[in-house]
């Protein structure tokens, strides 16, 4: 057996590694876990609010509220801003299709969808999304809801003229960037009136189970976000608006609290990865992804690859026991659930034809990429 075949029979590669994650946090985490079952403060308790608090703090917001998804998240973000009549919706076209529910759970009928095609950094495309506002922002209401993608920042600086410009409101969805800076030094989640976080388990802050979080600076917001997490409801039994059931489990709020303390140090060492496969992949095949000019710190949630050979890469990948994932195969307009809004994003469909993911997380050994590196460099 050579060299790389008995490498290969070695290595377990993971895609992420969640196991790790919660071997570091295990002691501490267990321990409030053990005093809640003590107090049984299961729903809205005081670990909520140490976490909402501590998120603050970490993200530069004055208000956070925890909610029990990131698809809720984003939801009751657009609801609190209270809007009557016709709303414009302008988001990216190579979303998470859980961007688009959302919106559309939160306005209904009244809700028009506009996806807006992505530049070279798989974000949202501003001369697109300038194209699309002049065209409809006289329609009603407009809200821009740009996507912070794979882990890197939209360009902030020109969507926020722009919303200016078009009198729109910006609701952030940070989903796949948490800790994201801008190149004007401010976090994402920090530059729009409102803005959403998914926690799913293998987000960059991950629960283990569904989780979602809200930040705003807004008091108003933020006190209508709380009420519509809780049935409408800030006090028992009194509910001024309508409202679900939405809240952020208390054991999840634990865990991304003590996870919370770790994410800097998780995401430095995302940001090494990325940069040992940047400098480690020489394959005319394959193309690593670029750096936004705008994005002072990228946070890696994901590493996206490019190739016109996408389907022999992965069935390649799989032979040698490294998983990969494609984020996202099926743009928006081309599901069965949007196809009616016959609208075409070129770069979107082009691009989702030749996208394919890489393991990437805070564990990843100096072995492993090693001999990712060396496969992908192989094929």
């Amino acid at each position: 057996m050579n060299w790389e075949k008995k490498l290969q029979s070695m290595m377990e590669v993971k895609f992420n590694d969640l196991q790790s994650q919660w071997k570091e946090i295990k002691d501490c985490a267990q321990h409030r876990i053990n005093n809640l079952f003590t107090s049984c403060a299961f729903t809205n308790g005081p670990d909520v609010e140490i976490f909402e608090k501590n998120f603050s703090h970490w993200n530069g917001n004055k208000y956070t509220i925890g909610v029990s998804s990131g698809t809720e998240a984003i939801r009751i973000s657009l609801e609190s801003l209270n809007l009557e009549g016709e709303v414009q919706v302008y988001t990216s076209a190579n979303t998470c299709i859980a961007t688009v529910f959302a919106a559309e759970m939160a306005f209904g009928e009244k809700c028009n969808i506009h996806l807006i095609d992505h530049d070279d950094f798989f974000l949202m495309d501003v001369q697109e999304l300038e194209k699309s506002l002049i065209t409809n922002h006289k329609k009603g209401h407009n809200i821009i809801i740009p996507v912070h993608l794979y882990g890197q920042c939209c360009n902030m600086s020109k969507i926020s003229q722009l919303a200016k410009e078009f009198n729109s409101i910006i609701v952030e969805d940070c989903a796949q960037a948490h800790g994201c800076i801008h190149k004007n030094n401010k976090k994402v989640g920090t530059m729009g009136k409102i803005s959403a976080f998914s926690c799913y388990p293998g987000k960059n802050l991950g629960a283990a189970g569904d989780a979602g979080i809200i930040v705003t600076d807004d008091l108003e917001l933020a006190d209508r976000c709380k009420k519509i997490r809780n049935l409408g409801s800030e006090k028992k039994y009194i509910h001024d608006i309508k409202g679900g059931t939405y809240r952020l489990d208390t054991i999840q709020a634990i865990i991304l609290d003590e996870k919370l303390k770790h994410l800097d140090k998780w995401n430095k060492a995302r940001i090494n990865v990325a940069e040992f496969y940047k400098k480690n992949i020489n394959n005319p095949l394959i193309k690593t992804p670029e750096l936004s000019p705008l994005c002072k710190k990228h946070v890696y949630h994901i590493f996206c690859l490019e190739t016109n050979k996408r389907d022999e890469f992965t069935k390649y990948m799989n032979e040698k026991n490294i998983p990969t994932i494609i984020h996202y195969p099926i743009p928006v307009e081309l599901t069965g659930a949007y196809k009616y809004l016959n609208q075409t994003n070129i770069n979107a469909r082009r691009k989702s034809k030749q996208i394919v993911s890489i393991p990437i997380h805070p564990f990843i050994t100096d072995q492993e990429l090693r001999y990712i590196c060396n496969v992908v460099n192989s094929f």
